[in-house]
């Protein structure tokens, strides 16, 4: 009986940080006093942050002040040099399914200070079934031979779809904290020098 609580205890204990996180309500912004801040440091500090996160570039854009990376696969469990995810529920989502993440930062000057926005976009591929008829087939599982469950003749390329999983809050509030650091250490680092 103790053997069978401390089993059902201990999972208990490891899934409880494996629940997925809520779904942010808001904008994951910062607004800053421009006195302390100077919003091409920020955009700077922006670059270099996605850049260390192994985010993969799109669009930087210097006059509109706004940095969108390419979506790509999110880290799986093997990938121990790739830091995007955030939580525990996010490293196992997108190591059991295939789960890619695109970043956008923007830096936004207003009268009242220079805000700071950051949007990490989730999302998940989506497939129709593949039908087995033996045992050999499983080999052909991540392929393109398979037929279809819905009876087409082949699963295809053009099958794929990409199914919106939201915004990843705990994504975007690290990425933040990250540039907000990388700016301060850039100013300290200017007026030292």
């Amino acid at each position: 009986m103790r053997r069978c609580t401390g089993w059902v205890l201990g999972v208990w204990v490891l899934s409880a940080g494996c629940q997925r996180p809520p779904a942010p309500i808001e904008l994951t912004t910062q607004t800053l006093d421009p006195a302390i801040t100077d919003a091409d440091a920020l955009f700077d500090a922006a670059v270099e942050t996605l850049r260390q996160r192994r985010f993969r570039l799109d669009r930087v854009d210097r006059r509109e002040r706004v940095v969108t990376t390419h979506p790509a696969s999110s880290q799986h469990f093997f990938e121990a040099w790739r830091r995007d995810v955030a939580t525990a529920y996010d490293w196992i989502d997108s190591t059991v399914n295939p789960v890619r993440r695109q970043a956008q930062v923007r830096v936004i000057e207003h009268e009242s200070g220079i805000e700071l926005e950051v949007t990490v976009l989730r999302q998940r591929r989506s497939m129709p079934d593949r039908q087995f008829n033996d045992a050999g087939a499983a080999y052909q599982f991540f392929g393109y031979s398979l037929p279809a469950t819905t009876g087409a003749e082949r699963i295809t390329r053009e099958d794929e779809t990409w199914l919106s999983r939201g915004r990843d809050a705990a994504m975007e509030a690290r990425l933040l904290d990250e540039i907000l650091s990388r700016a301060a250490g850039h100013g300290r680092q200017g007026a030292a020098g």
